[in-house]
């Protein structure tokens, strides 16, 4: 265990970090916005105490970021920074309980995995500020359970975790697991037991239950919606189903690569053993990462809804483990150098993949392509049936209304007329549009949902016009618009609105 590092090892990291966050920054301006991202930008409009989908951090966060950038893709920086920071608190949490050489190669190695270099470290979601909470409260409990802290320090630390973890309740419910994760480390370590009979450790649940507060009043006011839509995810259903905890497991695996994946688990596995004779250092490791790893993973089991992201805060916490390992087998620059170079590679596929679609080309037919969510909707803004704009618009899915409302802009209101609006039906109510006449944007395969079920809201439809959206010379997407006049009555919404 290392008190302080010296200024060269910090200065090693730090260049780590910049580095990376030079290729995230450059990364996210040659991509769009994805769907999820432009869904975020939308709902988070409007200040909320939380939101329907997560608690509110990131929503706050998206919501600055576009006041100050636009609901463009520079709303992502202020992401990008937080897992710099995420980045810089798991190497010093490796550095303390190891060395400089195992925190270096911590840090390269979760900067040089897929989803910790894209999802986590570039997009507007809830990731990145989730995994710089947890970061933040791991580092205040090796301070506390692994190192012996000066009395006036104790306190302190303390509530720097509490916080922390408020902060990590506040950007995703998962955070509860890694919580119960270090609870279970206190009731199972000799040097953490003696914190149970302890005041602190308390006052600190209580500041993290104060800090997460917001969410439990907003759930309150509206019928718990968001806690019972994200508990619906992993209900029951009938039978048991192991090909679905297989699929969790393989989607882990294209999360964070084979090998990446392979290294982790001999990691983890040396450090339950480690663990088990005693060592804090291992223990504490792995209990953080055990909760979200193993409830998300065996979750479909059972006929929930499991989704690989949902594991990744579990990872992250192997990563010192890993680096002790790589450290101690002796992989160092050139290793280094070999995987940067194949995300770098990762990247560039992707990036010319969304921009030109060329793997269609290829193959010479449409294939099934998940860049496609990144697809520019700008077009949009310029099709003859939104000029003038509209009353409102209306979407028939809650990732619609994402694209539609950034490529619209925040002036136009959007409505989700589906079961499953999500956050955008708490942005407006449908009532007080009655009588007005709105615009429907939609996938062209939606044009015959729109016409026999939806045209009962209005007086009548209008004819509707095509937009073909492309990339690379292709037609990748066709987009109906269709106006809709004099609307009779809101479409009914299935979660409770609660006080304006």
């Amino acid at each position: 265990m290392n008190a302080a590092a010296n200024p060269a090892e910090t200065r090693r990291a730090l260049s780590v970090l910049a580095a990376f966050a030079l290729a995230r920054l450059v990364f996210m301006a040659t991509l769009g916005l994805g769907r999820d991202e432009a869904y975020t930008l939308v709902v988070s409009r409007r200040l909320a105490l939380s939101y329907f989908d997560h608690p509110p951090l990131h929503q706050w966060l998206a919501h600055v970021a576009a006041l100050a950038f636009g609901e463009t893709v520079f709303a992502r920086l202020p992401f990008v920074m937080l897992f710099a920071l995420a980045g810089f608190a798991l190497w010093e949490l490796t550095r303390r309980l190891y060395d400089a050489r195992a925190a270096l190669a911590a840090l390269i190695a979760l900067n040089v995995t897929p989803f910790f270099f894209a999802s986590a470290g570039s997009w507007i979601v809830p990731d990145g500020p989730l995994l710089a909470a947890l970061a933040l409260a791991a580092l205040a409990l090796e301070r506390l359970v692994v190192e012996t802290p000066a009395e006036r320090e104790v306190w302190p630390l303390w509530l720097a975790a509490g916080a922390a973890f408020g902060l990590a309740g506040l950007s995703k419910y998962s955070a509860a697991l890694t919580a119960l994760g270090a609870l279970a480390f206190l009731a199972t370590d000799p040097k953490g037991r003696r914190w149970l009979l302890h005041p602190a450790p308390y006052f600190a649940a209580a500041l993290a239950a104060a800090i997460v507060a917001p969410v439990f009043v907003w759930n309150a006011d509206h019928g718990w919606a968001s806690f019972r839509f994200q508990g619906g995810r992993g209900a029951p259903s009938d039978g048991l189903d192991p090909l679905a905890v297989l699929g969790m497991a393989l989607g882990e695996v294209g999360y964070l690569l084979p090998w990446t994946v392979a290294g982790l688990a001999a990691a983890a596995a040396a450090g339950l053993a480690a663990a088990r004779r005693g060592d804090s250092r291992a223990r504490l490791l792995v209990c953080l990462a055990a909760p979200p790893i193993l409830v998300f993973t065996i979750t479909p089991l059972w006929g929930g809804r499991g989704l690989p992201h949902w594991t990744m805060p579990g990872w992250f916490f192997l990563y010192p483990l890993l680096g002790e390992r790589l450290a101690r087998l002796g992989y160092g620059r050139r290793a280094a150098v070999v995987a940067s170079a194949f995300l770098a590679a990762l990247a560039l596929v992707a990036v010319t993949q969304t921009r030109f679609g060329w793997v269609e080309r290829l193959a010479g037919r449409p294939l099934a392509d998940p860049t496609l969510e990144l697809l520019d909707w700008g077009p949009l803004s310029d099709a003859p049936a939104l000029k003038p704009r509209p009353a409102f618009v209306a979407t028939t899915k809650w990732w619609e209304a994402g694209k539609v409302g950034v490529a619209l802009g925040p002036e136009t209101p959007v409505f989700v007329f589906s079961d499953d609006p999500r956050g955008v039906a708490f942005l407006a109510r449908g009532e007080d549009f009655v009588g007005r006449d709105g615009v429907f944007v939609a996938e062209r395969r939606r044009l015959p949902y729109i016409e026999q079920t939806l045209s009962a809201y209005f007086t009548r439809l209008g004819p509707p016009e095509l937009l073909t959206l492309g990339r690379g010379g292709l037609s990748e997407q066709e987009l109906v618009i269709v106006p809709a006049y004099g609307l009779t009555r809101a479409f009914p919404v299935p979660y409770p609105l609660g006080r304006r």
